[in-house]
């Protein structure tokens, strides 16, 4: 079995200074990526501890014989591979043959696994599990050890080799690290500011117009996808947050500097609903935490906004949606499908849920009908019981706290 049930390494190594300069950086650049990601949002991932993104949808049609010849060896590489790909490529399903690909090259021996992000192969190992390397970047790395989060002595026990990387992008940040086998690496992947370095250089690189027409193997790209889920994703669910009901702290985002321009795209606006939806979640991070309850952000490698266990020991999952300008019903419509999809995706992981959708505001009393007929509870405050607990269904006339209301009365 692939073990990743190792206990995370989650210091706080770096600052919110730090996120701000690599938003910058990400948005520095002319990326068709940005059609699909924000770049705050993807700095905000960067820094992420390190779940992979959902195996369902699949960038390539599933294939149930992939792992036919292969000995336990070779299924624990393939198996590494796609959770590399699903962990440090940005959006991988829908850029997959667009701006990443999984190679195998069979013409040596042990055959090897390549994982190529933009102009970049930043992963290769023997199909044996006998040698591992990545390229990543080398900030993230660095201000790790600056702070004692990361131990280069440890590194070097272990037989992790690091050195600079000389191609030509970014050639005075990069790093490679060598790993004399699978189990090396696989520790080292459990190091937050190594998925750091490796998701920095991914969203860097990819954020180009490059074409993989006649190497693209979807085949290839759907086999390791495929290994990762059966080998990786029941110890990934027990390993990310299980005790706390999250994966991660909630980190807000707000946008920064210049945005990148796009067709009818208003960027005051986003602004606005970005500034919003921190608010929101703050609020009822706030909220949460005065019963004594822990939230935080992701469940099982799925970007829930917010997700916590209740005093009972009970698993919610929210779906945050800032309204303004006259765009009530379109956000009300979008978060609710949703906060379906993730009930439904955490249902067929093993973790039922209770699903929540929370907005700015609520003026048409039918949506807590159609929330209700969903299974979904509709929050447009935050309202509290007589002992103090949160009321999990604050509608019609019960107790609600307007979000609007303790904005202007405070």
């Amino acid at each position: 079995m692939f073990d990743l049930s190792e206990e995370l390494t989650v210091e706080r190594w770096w600052t919110d200074a730090d996120m701000d300069e690599v938003t910058q950086m990400l948005a520095s650049r002319r990326s068709r990526l940005w059609q699909l990601a924000d770049p705050a949002d993807l700095a905000a991932w960067v820094f992420a501890d390190p779940a992979p993104a959902p195996l369902d949808p699949a960038p390539a049609d599933l294939d149930a014989d992939w792992a036919n010849g292969l000995n336990e060896a070779g299924r624990q590489a393939w198996a590494f591979a796609g959770w590399v790909a699903r962990t440090v490529v940005p959006e991988p399903a829908r850029t997959a043959g667009s701006h990443w690909l999984l190679s195998r090259l069979d013409g040596a021996a042990p055959a090897m696994l390549r994982l190529t992000v933009g102009v970049l192969e930043i992963l290769g190992l023997y199909e044996n599990g006998e040698s591992v390397w990545l390229r990543l970047h080398g900030g993230p790395v660095a201000l790790a050890m600056e702070s004692g989060a990361a131990d280069p002595a440890e590194w070097a026990r272990r037989g992790v080799d690091l050195s600079d990387d000389g191609t030509k992008t970014l050639a005075d940040e990069k790093m490679m690290l060598r790993c004399p086998d699978l189990a090396t690496a696989r520790w080292l992947l459990r190091q937050q500011p190594v998925i750091a370095g490796l998701r920095l250089l991914s969203c860097w690189v990819a954020a180009g117009p490059y074409s993989f027409e006649g190497r693209y193997r979807p085949e290839i790209v759907a086999r390791a996808w495929r290994a990762s889920g059966a080998l990786c994703d029941e110890d990934v669910g027990a390993a990310v947050g299980d005790h706390v009901g999250f994966d991660r702290p909630y980190v807000g985002v707000t946008a920064t500097g210049g945005l990148p321009a796009r067709r009818s795209f208003d960027a005051d606006a986003y602004r606005a609903g970005m500034i919003e939806h921190d608010r929101l979640c703050r609020a009822l991070l706030e909220r949460l935490a005065q019963t004594g309850v822990r939230a935080g952000s992701g469940l099982c490698g799925l970007p829930v906004d917010l997700a916590w266990r209740n005093p009972d020991g009970r698993q919610f999952v929210a779906e945050v949606k800032s309204v303004a300008g006259g765009n009530e019903v379109e956000q009300l419509r979008l978060g609710l499908g949703q906060v379906l999809e993730y009930r439904h995706r955490l249902a067929a992981l093993g973790q039922p849920v209770t699903a929540v959708l929370v907005t700015s505001q609520c003026t048409d009393p039918t949506w807590w009908e159609i929330c209700a007929g969903s299974g979904v509870q509709l929050w447009t405050g935050l309202g509290f019981d007589e002992s103090g607990l949160l009321v999990a269904q604050p509608s019609g006339n019960a107790l609600r706290i307007d979000f609007e209301h303790e904005r202007s009365a405070g």
